[in-house]
């Protein structure tokens, strides 16, 4: 009995095809990752921009106000007090419960100086900030 003859050239083009498909499904998923960075990036962005040096998160449950979720550790944050985890109740005596009221609130009112209310272990302090600053 003869050996099989393996045509090389056919097996060469199939191992090409392959590499590239293999090379297209990682850029496609790449640029798929990297966007969804940029998103991600430019809504953290946004958010920043509000109370710079903070950022924000809906607490649990909905509607119970925002949760800080970091923060830079040398900015004006830090020197009130404030921590992560504590919860912002209030900007200039106003209840928010939502990034969304936040948001509005903040854009809609473009004193640079806030007065935030935050709840820390069931008590409630008011703590001024800059937006400007930072």
């Amino acid at each position: 009995m003869e050996a099989p003859t393996i045509d090389k050239s056919a097996t060469s083009r199939l191992l090409i095809g392959l590499a590239l498909c293999a090379a297209l499904m990682s850029g496609a998923f790449f640029v798929h990752v990297r966007r969804d960075a940029e998103d991600h990036a430019s809504i953290a962005g946004a958010r920043t921009q509000l109370l710079p040096g903070l950022t924000l998160e809906n607490a649990e449950p909905p509607g119970t106000g925002l949760v800080i979720t970091s923060m830079e550790s040398s900015g004006q944050a830090a020197r009130a007090g404030i921590t992560v985890g504590d919860d912002l109740v209030r900007i200039d005596n106003v209840p928010v419960a939502t990034l969304d009221q936040a948001s509005a609130f903040l854009t809609e009112h473009r004193d640079p100086r806030v007065t935030l209310g935050l709840r820390h272990r069931d008590a409630i302090r008011m703590v001024r900030f800059d937006r400007s600053q930072d």
